[in-house]
């Protein structure tokens, strides 16, 4: 798990334009500004949003690491001239495990997004690529109160039919799940997996062993935490307490 997940944004114009850009929007933003105490030059730079301090690093060597997979994404690599990356701050590294600085999080991610005009989001714990738009309609709705933007940030890997495993949800929670089921299908267990996602994002793990309604009413998801609660098993269960075929 990445102790300090950060926020990658991609640039189709050099560093020094969008160093002009974020130096504008620290200029005209009230509830953004630099840490004085912090400042750490052209390379970097620590900022002050809403009270709570992330840092800004200019061109981080891995903002194009091969494996990241666009999702709702079509820059290409050739195109990106710079990049920035957005991260918590040291003293609160653990700090998206609390709802609130998650959302403040992704807030000023896609407050520095939308102003400073990248053209694509990474989300570097997964590897997520989406466009920019995208990202700054979810976050927005999120925080307005809606879901938790889970298709830019959560990966789900399918090993084999039947079966979903999260990637990247542990740094909001402390946890990843599997989910499997014999009778579903793939779209049908990511809808169901986008639903769990954000139930533990933003309500913290499962500590014990229960039941959930399944988004089919004659079904039900058991959850079923591991010995060292990194991890959830959920099973799809029918309420006839004949437990789907896994495989």
């Amino acid at each position: 798990m990445e102790i300090s997940p950060s926020l990658s944004l991609l640039f189709e114009v050099p560093q020094s334009e969008v160093r002009t850009r974020l130096d504008e929007l620290v200029s005209t933003q009230a509830d953004i500004h630099f840490d004085q105490m912090e400042r750490l030059g052209d390379a970097a730079s620590v900022l002050i949003f809403n009270g709570l301090t992330f840092d800004c690093d200019f061109n981080p060597e891995s903002a194009l690491k091969p494996e990241r997979r666009k999702v709702f994404s079509t820059l290409g690599d050739d195109a990106i001239c710079s990049a920035l990356a957005i991260s918590l701050h040291s003293h609160i590294e653990h700090g998206l495990v609390v709802p609130e600085i998650a959302k403040a999080f992704l807030n000023f991610g896609a407050v520095c997004a939308r102003n400073l005009q990248a053209s694509a989001v990474v989300w570097q714990p997964t590897g997520l690529q989406t466009d920019t738009g995208y990202f700054l309609e979810v976050v927005q709705s999120y925080v307005d109160g809606g879901v938790f933007p889970v298709l830019p940030i959560v990966d789900f890997i399918a090993e084999k039919p039947g079966y979903l495993r999260s990637k990247g949800l542990a740094d909001f929670c402390g946890q990843e799940f599997e989910l499997q089921s014999g009778q579903l299908d793939q779209q049908e267990l990511i809808r169901r997996a986008i639903r769990l996602a954000h139930d533990l994002a933003t309500n913290g793990s499962i500590d014990d062993s229960q039941e959930i309604a399944d988004l089919d009413p004659a079904n039900l998801i058991h959850l079923e935490p591991s010995d060292d609660g990194m991890l959830l098993h959920c099973r799809i269960t029918s309420k006839s307490e004949q437990i789907v075929p896994l495989c």
